[in-house]
């Protein structure tokens, strides 16, 4: 198999979680465009928060009271966004036991969902 190169542009964030992605699991195309996406939301959540660690939490607003900075914001919705991202992947966790397929991103999301089809119909008696 071809070593995928990273997408250009991703900064030190992005870059590491393309590289522990793409050393962990096989995917295919499309998983690869949210693997792309979750990594230009990793850099701009590093961005946030580096912007919040220069200015604060706190800024004064347009009559000098104190007001939570907007980056608080934007850090909290970057990091749900980063979250839906990668579950869209439906990875298996680090302490889950991916079986005799090894690190097969794919098998193991085939796996959970029979799993679930078949507790759907036959779950809760």
């Amino acid at each position: 198999m071809t070593a995928l190169r990273q997408p250009p542009g991703l900064d030190k964030a992005g870059a590491a979680l393309w590289r522990r992605l793409i050393g962990a699991y096989e995917l295919d195309q499309w998983e690869l465009t949210v693997v792309e996406a979750a990594c230009r939301q990793a850099d701009d959540v590093a961005r946030l928060e580096a912007l919040l660690a220069a200015g604060g939490l706190v800024i004064a607003g347009s009559a000098g009271q104190p007001r939570l900075a907007q980056a608080v914001t934007e850090v909290r919705q970057g990091r749900l966004a980063l979250v839906r991202l990668l579950d869209t992947l439906r990875l298996p966790a680090d302490d889950e036991d991916v079986g005799h397929q090894g690190r097969n991103g794919r098998q193991v999301r085939a796996q959970r969902a029979a799993q679930s089809r078949w507790s759907g119909r036959h779950g809760a008696a």
